[in-house]
């Protein structure tokens, strides 16, 4: 099964941290948090995808819901208007690299 790991689009922004590290891993069509993204519980299905968007699942920390909260536009996940720190005019994540960069 293939993988795409997503990074911060801009390092350093979450949380004050600064982080070069995934905060996420597509595999098929689930999301999970990376051992780097510590705000997220671990080894749970945050997200599931489809067609290309983002839903969050009972696991997230804010629990589940019918609308998505991402859309990957070619590897650059921008949030929606559903997310609740939604930003209309950037992405948020963006593939690259892996897991051990």
């Amino acid at each position: 099964m293939s993988e795409k790991f997503f990074h911060q689009a801009e390092y350093g922004h979450a949380g004050g941290e600064h982080t070069l590290t995934p905060q996420f891993v597509v595999r098929g069509d689930t999301v999970f948090a990376t051992r780097h993204n510590t705000s997220m519980p671990q080894g749970r299905p945050l997200f599931n995808v489809r067609q290309g968007k983002w839903y969050p699942t009972e696991f997230h920390p804010e629990g589940k819901s019918g609308h998505a909260w991402y859309e990957d536009r070619g590897g650059k996940l921008h949030t929606t208007e559903f997310h609740t720190a939604h930003v209309a005019n950037t992405h948020v994540f963006e593939v690259r690299g892996n897991l051990t960069r």
